[in-house]
């Protein structure tokens, strides 16, 4: 009698973004320019595909408005975004230190004329986080009503509970009860993130924010809650992209910043000296991604797993997340 042994073939999904360092995407990149680690060992790419995400990108892709992802919108089943899905996450200093309200302040102007640049099919969420995480707007494509409700998250007011919208929808995923009990940011993206998890395809926060981590000892690490909420992003496909609004050269907390940039596949970026240099690399970084699909190296390591993307190719920049866990964790 013969045994057959079965063999699974473990693939993952990652999503990288790849530009000079003025944020211009490189496009055209094949399988051979990149190459993935996992755990430290070459794995396989089985498949890259460059997916524009603007007007613009598609147009220089050669491909036309029918050629974009459209489902459409409705209130029961989740569908598939036609657009880009933005989660802005606005963190408002509880203590109104000076150096954090007044740069908040002087950067509504910028993040104005980020809105304006909006594709037609984008659709922006807002949250905030003072001393617990706060839900302003469900997924819209209204500029009139995401600048109103940026303004509104600069404040220290609790707002009520956001209008239904078609799906993609965050509304019926948020729990008001648990958004008051969330104690720190990083409980804030674990809510954040498990409510999109459903909804398919990448998702971008920009987290307007003047720190992340704990002082401790004369030194800052991150907050408990950190890995749980790295996972979460990670599984939900959520990259973060961190504008610091602070108006100081240097703060310790701007670490946990460019961490939780870097670990999830963004950048970092201050925004108190040029602020309009920070939106336009962000909008330059946001018009398309490659979607590599890796074969697993075989291992007997299960859990958290480290991934490293580069690519061949000399002032190649490469965001993608740093790590995944196995589903079956």
């Amino acid at each position: 009698m013969r045994s057959e042994e079965q063999i699974t073939v473990e693939r993952v999904l990652v999503d990288a973004r790849v530009t000079d360092y003025s944020g211009d995407p490189l496009r055209d990149l094949m399988a051979g320019d990149f190459e993935v680690k996992i755990d430290g060992k070459s794995a396989t790419i089985e498949s890259v595909e460059w997916i524009p995400e603007t007007a613009g990108a598609r147009a220089l892709a050669g491909l036309d408005e029918e050629d974009a992802p459209s489902a459409p919108p409705g209130f029961g089943e989740d569908v598939e975004p036609s657009g880009r899905m933005f989660i802005y996450f606005v963190q408002t200093d509880f203590t109104r230190e000076p150096v954090r309200i007044g740069g908040a302040l002087n950067f509504l102007s910028h993040a104005d004329e980020m809105i304006e640049n909006l594709e037609p099919s984008d659709r922006v969420a807002v949250f905030s986080f003072d001393s617990h995480l706060k839900f302003w707007l469900d997924f819209s494509d209204n500029k009139s009503a995401i600048k109103y409700a940026i303004r509104q998250a600069q404040t220290t007011e609790q707002p009520g509970t956001p209008r239904p919208v078609p799906n993609p929808s965050l509304a019926r995923r948020m729990n008001r009860e648990e958004m008051q009990q969330a104690a720190s940011p990083d409980h804030g993206f674990i809510l954040i993130a498990n409510a999109l998890r459903p909804i398919a395809g990448p998702k971008s926060m920009i987290l307007f924010g003047w720190g992340l981590g704990v002082r401790s000892g004369g030194r800052v690490s991150m907050h408990k809650k950190y890995p749980i909420a790295r996972y979460a992003l990670e599984t939900a496909r959520v990259t973060v992209f961190a504008l610091d609004m602070t108006i100081a050269d240097y703060h310790d907390l701007e670490i946990g910043l460019g961490k939780a940039a870097a670990d999830t596949g963004g950048f970092y970026a201050k925004t108190h000296i040029f602020p309009k240099s920070a939106i336009e690399r962000l909008q330059r970084t946001l018009t398309g991604h490659y979607e590599l699909e890796v074969r697993k190296p075989k291992t007997d390591k299960r859990g958290t797993h480290t991934i490293e993307v580069r690519v061949r190719k000399r002032g190649a920049l490469v965001m993608a997340r740093s790590s995944y866990v196995d589903d079956d964790e």
